[in-house]
């Protein structure tokens, strides 16, 4: 299972690359040194909400945004997600989502 530091570190890059920014150019940017970048990118560190800010800043994204992981989840993850989401629904709310999941795979 992958962790929060992890896919934190995932994000960033991704985010990074999205920006065409090297490691070099996001460390001068946040003011922190280019191995830092590394090693939070890799899951090795985690930031501090100062620098956190700082990435939201840099990467013009909002600070929650750093945060949403799903698409980086591995399948096995999603479903387990999904199905908690789901035994937390009504038979009303259940009969619904039922209805979007559907309108959306039939697309």
């Amino acid at each position: 299972m992958v962790n929060i530091k992890n896919l934190f570190g995932r994000k960033i890059k991704e985010y990074r690359k999205k920006k065409n920014l090297t490691q070099a150019q996001l460390a001068e940017m946040v003011n922190v040194d280019d191995k830092h970048i590394s090693c939070i990118e890799s899951g090795k560190n985690f930031p501090s909400p100062d620098l956190i800010e700082r990435f939201a800043t840099s990467l013009e994204v909002e600070p929650k945004d750093l945060f949403e992981f799903y698409h980086l989840q591995d399948t096995g993850d999603l479903k387990s997600d999904i199905i908690t989401m789901l035994d937390k629904l009504n038979k009303d709310e259940l009969t619904l989502a039922h209805k979007y999941v559907r309108t959306f795979l039939l697309k």
